[in-house]
């Protein structure tokens, strides 16, 4: 069966900012833009040095095995069509992976990792969307003067863009630098949002922000997932937690989180040396400017991602593993 994707995804645009929008081949999709000389490290820096190698990580490994397992069957992932699969249906926009297994996930978020393009700064991405901060697209637009390819398309590559609107290499360079904005762009572009994400995991990671994806950027599983990915890099550096290792996330770690982030709100966040994406997945159960409601993560659910061990409403505990 061929899939059709019919609206965009994620930062498509931003209200208030007139955009020209076009199609574009895969040629101008996949062509370079990044000079080196405008603080965008072209390989990614620190943040996918990171990225890469929690994919190749025991911790990684084992948490995608119970992640799979916790799903049950059923459920799938999406990625982006081949050629062969495109030859026979030129307007496919994707192909589902029912019951896939744990090399099904990790070859296609291997070949993700391997085929980013960090862009130079601009005020538009290729395809004439507004850039408002920094945002990754793996959805070619299909829509356009071409009856021959008129479908959006899950892309086997990601763009990652910057607004020109900040200096990166002054006012953002620790954004950079450290990683930590790189982690959480790269994190999209390995998963192409929710696309390559099981259903089960979507669905966890909503309601451990409040349930409802519609209600803020913050709550949508994609944002949860990356600012997790963040966050992992945080407590490791910070000695806290090593997820790399598999070694399970206990009470212990949970009070030192809990002694990390007290006092923390959005107005000190900075000052206090925590990580925007840091602060925004653990939360503070108050309305965050500009991102909806902050809700504060919970001992429980802090486990279930971290420790992928939950316990259901009859005390029976089961795997619920978040790679």
């Amino acid at each position: 069966m061929a899939y059709r994707m019919k609206g965009r995804s994620l930062h498509k645009g931003t209200k208030g900012h007139k955009s020209a929008l076009k199609q574009i081949t895969e040629k101008e999709w996949s062509t370079k833009t990044n000079t080196g000389t405008k603080g965008i490290p072209e390989d990614g820096g620190k943040g996918m040095e990171f990225l890469k190698a929690d994919l190749k990580s025991k911790g990684y490994e084992k948490r995608l095995a119970n992640e799979l397992e916790a799903a049950g069957g059923g459920d799938y992932i999406k990625r982006a069509p081949n050629k062969k699969e495109l030859k026979k249906d030129p307007d496919r926009s994707l192909v589902k992976i029912k019951n896939p297994t744990s090399q099904n996930v990790m070859d296609v978020r291997t070949n993700r990792s391997e085929n980013i393009m960090f862009n130079d700064p601009s005020k538009y991405d290729k395809e004439g969307n507004y850039i408002g901060y920094a945002h990754a697209d793996y959805i070619k637009r299909g829509e356009g003067s071409d009856p021959n390819n008129n479908t959006n398309r899950l892309m086997p590559s990601s763009n990652v863009y910057f607004s020109d609107n900040f200096n990166w290499k002054e006012g953002q360079k620790n954004r950079i630098e450290g990683g930590d904005l790189i982690t959480h762009e790269g994190a999209h572009a390995i998963t192409a949002g929710e696309h390559g994400m099981l259903e089960n995991t979507k669905n966890l990671l909503t309601n451990a922000k409040g349930g409802d994806a519609s209600k803020g950027n913050i709550n949508k599983p994609q944002e949860v997932y990356a600012r997790y990915k963040v966050t992992q890099k945080y407590l490791k550096n910070q000695g806290l937690f090593d997820a790399f290792t598999g070694d399970k996330f206990t009470d212990k770690n949970v009070k030192q989180v809990e002694k990390l982030m007290e006092g923390v709100t959005a107005e000190n966040y900075k000052q206090k040396g925590i990580p925007y994406e840091v602060f925004t997945f653990f939360g503070d159960n108050k309305n965050m400017k500009g991102h909806g409601f902050n809700k504060k993560m919970s001992k429980k659910d802090m486990k279930d991602i971290f420790n992928n061990v939950a316990s259901n409403e009859s005390d029976l505990e089961q795997t619920q593993t978040f790679a």
